[in-house]
């Protein structure tokens, strides 16, 4: 059972505390990486990731409502690139980690990202007809004239997932990979023949940390790599339960797991955009992130700024959200006009972020 449930443990220690606390027993390599980003930023060397584009996200499960998944299928058959991640599960040992989360990105270029987190744990049953709708979702994603951005080796990354039924090996051999931990790794070396970093061995690789702070002098936090992403990270769905004897602290507890979900939202999604940062700014060996589409000029696709917030998710960082509602003009009738239908349909009350 996935749900996190609140037994024998301290309150007096948040939840955000807790997994640094864990991260620091299990992983100190990677905290010791991730104070060193930390101080750089610390002494204004360096600023936080910044997403190249806005962007809205949807969690997809068992509760997703069917007419949000016909919209993504819809803008699916638009788009043609996409970046793609995971996350596991960590398990008690010797337990294997468990796959817990998928992470897609529609990429368009010049136009605000539409960001899918699949919480593997809490899909659907087989036969129900909300699993079917999210498989020909993965489906048409997973084409054979799609190009699928990733950070390593896609049949490493996607293999252990085949497991849901959503997609096999056959969609995964289909599309055209894009191995970006290897580009990078060429493009550095070939750059940077004489830096300290450089890593010339076949199997040394360069972490997507280290890539985002040299392209674009930006700290990209792996802060949540241990985090327990199988809790059913939307807030939509019943994540915690609380034990009586506990009822008193209903409020700080609640408001501890928020914050927390918050940071490990904004971790997945940045795993993603920060691929697709990169994308931009490596030698392409291929042409260049467009669709047969052309792009939508600005005064097709615009955006009334109705609203904006700012969440203070930690001491070091700010999260602004933008609320706004998103039109498309028709002064220009075009054979795009379908398209410009279909993104109108996902991007209306778009809530963007930028973390």
């Amino acid at each position: 059972m996935s749900t996190f449930t609140y037994k024998n443990r301290l309150t007096d220690i948040s939840p955000l505390e807790k997994h640094d606390k864990f991260t620091n027993k299990y992983h100190p390599n990677r905290v010791v990486e991730e104070n060193r980003y930390k101080q750089l930023h610390q002494q204004g060397k360096c600023e936080h990731f910044r997403p190249s584009s806005n962007y809205r996200y949807y969690h997809i499960h068992h509760q997703t409502p069917m007419d949000v998944l016909e919209n993504l299928i819809d803008y699916a058959h638009e788009v043609k690139n996409y970046t793609v991640d995971t996350e596991d599960q960590l398990q008690p040992p010797p337990q294997p980690l468990k796959q817990a989360l998928l992470q897609i990105e529609y990429v368009y270029e010049n136009n605000p990202s539409i960001l899918l987190i699949i919480e593997m744990m809490h899909l659907p049953k087989r036969n129900d007809p909300t699993f079917v709708k999210i498989k020909l979702l993965l489906k048409i994603i997973f084409s054979n004239n799609h190009t699928i951005y990733l950070w390593g080796n896609i049949k490493k990354e996607l293999g252990h997932f085949y497991q849901f039924e959503l997609f096999d090996e056959n969609y995964i051999n289909s599309v055209e990979e894009r191995n970006i931990e290897d580009e990078f790794k060429r493009y550095f070396n070939h750059n940077n023949p004489l830096s300290p970093n450089i890593k010339l061995q076949a199997n040394a690789i360069y972490s997507p940390q280290f890539a985002i702070y040299k392209m674009f002098n930006q700290w990209l936090t792996k802060r949540f790599t241990l985090s327990n992403f199988g809790c059913r990270l939307d807030p939509a769905l019943n994540t915690v339960i609380i034990p009586r004897q506990l009822l008193n602290q209903h409020q700080q507890i609640i408001e501890g797991e928020e914050k927390l979900r918050k940071f490990m939202i904004s971790y997945t999604l940045n795993d993603c955009l920060a691929v697709t940062k990169l994308i931009y700014e490596l030698p392409s060996p291929t042409p260049s992130i467009t669709n047969d589409l052309e792009a939508i000029s600005d005064d097709e696709f615009q955006f009334d700024y109705k609203k904006m917030w700012k969440l203070r998710i930690s001491s070091e960082s700010d999260v602004y959200c933008k609320k706004c509602m998103g039109y498309v003009s028709h002064s220009r009738m075009s054979e795009h006009q379908n398209y410009h239908e279909k993104l109108g349909n996902l991007v209306s009350e778009f809530s963007f972020c930028a973390f």
